[in-house]
């Protein structure tokens, strides 16, 4: 079983979006490219859920089709599901501060990020390799 790790953030600024990085342990699925390197374990579900590059603002600074986010304040529950090989894909507890929930209550949406990084802090470094990606996705807080 593959567990999947979702850490809140929230961007600087006055209309500050909520945020959460997605990360896991493993990193690969066993499926290789052609010249032998290992396929990110989510590169088709990233293919196939509408993600695009971090770089590319354009490609994922409009809410995403067939995504929908929930965050439960009481119990700090998010569920996010997408199309295709995205549905179901993260329910669990998130940590978030005051700051996030506060975030993404006023915003209603949510910034997904991931990369092939066991860690969000290692994110930028996939961003600048271009294997960073993001989807803006409409949440409900309740």
């Amino acid at each position: 079983m593959i567990t999947m790790y979702a850490w809140p953030s929230t961007a600087d600024g006055p209309d500050a979006l909520p945020m959460v990085h997605f990360t896991t342990d493993e990193q690969a699925g066993g499926e290789v490219a052609p010249d032998g390197t290992p396929v990110w374990l989510f590169d088709t579900a990233i293919r196939e859920g509408g993600w695009a590059r971090f770089a590319d603002f354009e490609g994922w600074s409009t809410p995403a089709a067939d995504w929908r986010a929930l965050y439960r304040r009481e119990d700090d529950f998010l569920a996010v599901t997408g199309p295709g090989a995205c549905q179901g894909w993260y329910e669990g507890n998130l940590g978030a501060d005051a700051a996030w929930v506060a975030a993404a209550a006023t915003q209603q949406s949510v910034v997904l990020l991931a990369a092939p990084v066991q860690h969000p802090s290692l994110y930028g470094y996939a961003v600048e390799a271009g294997a960073g990606f993001a989807l803006l996705v409409p949440l409900l807080v309740v």
